[in-house]
C-alpha cells in the first residue's frame, strides 16, 4: 500500500510538474515581441517569389490570447510587374484551454488586411487590391522537449474588397474574397528570454484575382 502511494505521489508529481513547465513554456512564446524576415510566393496566376520583413506581438494571461502582426513584403505578389509590393495587418484574440499536461487548444477570432499593389513602368500604370477579411479559426500551443509550437486553422469570410487602377475611380465588389489560412511555428529557446522561430503559413483566397501565398518565415522573439 505506501509502495502504491508513494508510485501515485511520484506520478501526481510529475504531471504537476510536466503542467508546470508546459504553462511556463506556452507564456514564453505566447507573451512575446518578435521580428522576421520573410520569403514568400504567390501559387496561384503568374506567381512572383519576393522578401519582406515582418513583426509581431502576442499577450496571454489566464488562457485569454491576444496576436496582432505586421508583415511587408518588398515585391509584387504577380510576375510581369516591374515593382510592387504588399502590406497586411492581422488580429487574433481567443482563449486556450489545457488539452493536456503539454498542450492547450481554443477557438480565435480574427480579423485581416492585406493591399496588394504593383506597377509596371512599360504601361505606365499603378494598380492595387485591397481586402478585409472576419472570421475565426482553432489556436493550438505545445510544449515539446526540443521546442515550442504554435498552430492555427482560421477561415475569414471577405468583408470588402477594392481594387483601384491609375485614371479610374476605384471600383468597390458587391463580393469580397474569403481567406483560408493555415499555420505552424516552432520556438527554439536561445539565451535569457530569447527565441529563434522558423514558420510555415499558407493563405489562400476564393476568388480569383486574389493571390494565393505560401510563406516562410525566420525570426527572433524576446518573451516578456
Amino acid at each position: 500500500m505506501k509502495r502504491n502511494r508513494l508510485f501515485a505521489v511520484l506520478i501526481g508529481t510529475g504531471l504537476l510538474a510536466a503542467t508546470a513547465t508546459a504553462e511556463a513554456s506556452i507564456y514564453s512564446v505566447m507573451n512575446q515581441a518578435d521580428v522576421s524576415g520573410n520569403v514568400q510566393g504567390t501559387t496561384n496566376q503568374y506567381g512572383n517569389t519576393t522578401g519582406g520583413l515582418g513583426v509581431r506581438g502576442s499577450l496571454f494571461s489566464n488562457g485569454l490570447f491576444g496576436t496582432a502582426k505586421y508583415r511587408h513584403p518588398f515585391g509584387t505578389a504577380d510576375q510581369g510587374d516591374t515593382s510592387g509590393d504588399s502590406n497586411t495587418f492581422g488580429l487574433k484574440i481567443g482563449y486556450l484551454f489545457p488539452a493536456s499536461p503539454i498542450l492547450a487548444v481554443g477557438p480565435y477570432l480574427g480579423y485581416e488586411y492585406n493591399r496588394f499593389s504593383q506597377n509596371d513602368a512599360y504601361l505606365n500604370s499603378q494598380s492595387s487590391q485591397s481586402l478585409d477579411n472576419l472570421g475565426g479559426g482553432l489556436y493550438a500551443a505545445a510544449s515539446l522537449p526540443f521546442a515550442n509550437v504554435t498552430g492555427y486553422l482560421g477561415y475569414l469570410g471577405g468583408v470588402s474588397e477594392t481594387s483601384h487602377v491609375t485614371g479610374f475611380p476605384p471600383l468597390r465588389y458587391n463580393r469580397s474574397s474569403n481567406l483560408l489560412q493555415m499555420g505552424v511555428t516552432a520556438y527554439y529557446p536561445l539565451v535569457a528570454n530569447l527565441n529563434f522561430f522558423v514558420g510555415l503559413h499558407d493563405d489562400d483566397f476564393t476568388q480569383a484575382g486574389a493571390p494565393n501565398l505560401l510563406r516562410g518565415t525566420v525570426g527572433i522573439g524576446a518573451a516578456f
